[in-house]
């Protein structure tokens, strides 16, 4: 880790031991232990996240790449990627270099290769979207009592701008180097896969904009698990509130991403959040930790299935390396 994710990762880890020891924990074991069955449902219910982010990462391809491209494969990577991204202290990359690595021989590896790092374009693009509407929405609707709520609009209006702003940028910057002179057929280094990106999203924006907009409905999916754990916590809570939760959530793990495995940052930034709602903190904190019950389960999977992969040929052994 760099001194920058130790120092986070020290933070964390102090917080969390700080809320446990300022709050009750045999109140937040309780909560923790009442899921109960309740947690078969907050498991299973990730895969649909799963399938919507491989059906947002199909979209990356063309529509003839796609056809040789099976979803149930790009669902396996998603999974084995994700688990990579969150136990590892990468700033969420070598998931990437993960799928990249494990995707089917039957494009091109600068093909893959562009295939991923526009998926990645597009998630980030729609988690920036999704947690600047949930700052707007908990600031309009008054779930946050901060007097400079005006300010608030301004700046989720801003990050809205910056969204569509984003795709633009991407398309400019393709019809510009569309116009520099053709690469070679031996350019199959990084140049190729940047090549390759840029005529993607020059010649397809609308896939650019539909695979953003799955990402977006991925993360939206998420209040549906929010609104289920604080079920089962015995917390209550309506849908617009835990969409709220959600997003308020999605920004925080953003700002704090290169903690590896959310250790502390899970809980502590679901009790920030949950305090912030005028819910108890307390129950903040047990969300989070049946949360990171759930993320731990899903990782364990997604390790299990990137180390039982076997690479299909030397091409895809040299892409590891």
């Amino acid at each position: 880790m760099t001194t920058i994710e130790r120092v986070a990762f020290a933070v964390a880890a102090g917080t969390l031991a700080a809320l446990v020891w300022m709050l009750d924990p045999a109140a937040v074991g309780k909560m923790v232990l009442g899921v109960g069955w309740g947690m078969i449902l907050i498991l299973s219910q990730e895969i649909v996240a799963h399938v919507l982010n491989a059906f947002g990462w199909r979209l990356t391809f063309t529509a003839e790449q796609a056809q040789t491209v099976p979803l149930a494969e790009l669902v396996k990577l998603r999974i084995a990627g994700d688990a990579v991204n969150y136990l590892t202290p990468s700033a969420t990359v070598a998931g990437e270099f993960t799928r990249t690595a494990m995707l089917n021989d039957s494009h091109r590896f600068e093909v893959r290769a562009a295939s991923v790092l526009v998926a990645k374009c597009a998630q980030t693009l729609a988690q920036f979207l999704f947690a600047s509407a949930g700052m707007v929405l908990a600031f309009w609707t008054g779930a946050l009592d901060i007097p400079t709520a005006r300010t608030a609009y301004l700046v989720g209006a801003g990050l809205v701008v910056a969204l569509a702003g984003g795709w633009l940028g991407f398309w400019w910057f393709g019809r510009r180097s569309s116009r520099s002179p053709a690469r070679s057929p031996a350019d199959t280094g990084f140049a190729a896969i940047v090549s390759v990106f840029r005529s993607f999203v020059v010649r397809y924006p609308g896939r650019c904009v539909l695979s953003t907009l799955l990402f977006l409905i991925a993360y939206a999916w998420g209040a549906f698990e929010s609104y289920w754990i604080c079920h089962f916590i015995g917390l209550p809570v309506g849908v617009g509130v835990a969409f709220m939760i959600e997003t308020l959530s999605v920004a925080v793990d953003s700002i704090l991403f290169m903690v590896p495995a959310k250790i502390g940052t899970q809980e502590g930034g679901k009790a920030a959040v949950f305090a912030a709602l005028g819910l108890p903190v307390a129950s903040g904190l047990a969300f989070g930790v049946v949360r990171h019950i759930r993320e731990l389960i899903w990782a364990a999977l997604g390790l299990w299935l990137r180390w039982t992969h076997q690479p299909a040929s030397a091409s895809r052994s040299r892409a590891v390396v």
